[in-house]
């Protein structure tokens, strides 16, 4: 994180502060140093939470492949004719 974005971010901190706390005139720097605990707090919060890398997992023995179930037979279609309307001659 750049020094600008770092300072931009305990900025809008800050203000949300001041903000919150009705517009208090005369405790910028007040505001300012909680804002910087806080952000500071949040940035090492979230580096615990970054993904390790990757460990080698412990061989462990090869599963064994599923047994395959025996498939029931498939039906076999009844042809059937349907009667005409008309009598053959």
């Amino acid at each position: 994180m750049t020094n600008q974005t770092q300072r931009d971010r305990i900025l809008m901190k800050a203000y949300e502060l001041w903000e919150a706390e009705g517009r208090p005139a005369g405790r910028d720097l007040e505001h300012w140093l909680k804002a910087e605990m806080l952000i500071a707090k949040a940035s090492t919060e979230t580096k615990g939470k970054t993904r390790p890398a990757a460990k080698a997992k412990p061989s462990a023995k090869p599963k064994a492949p599923a047994k395959a179930k025996p498939k029931a037979p498939a039906k076999a279609k009844a042809k059937t004719r349907k009667p005409s309307a008309k009598p053959k001659s």
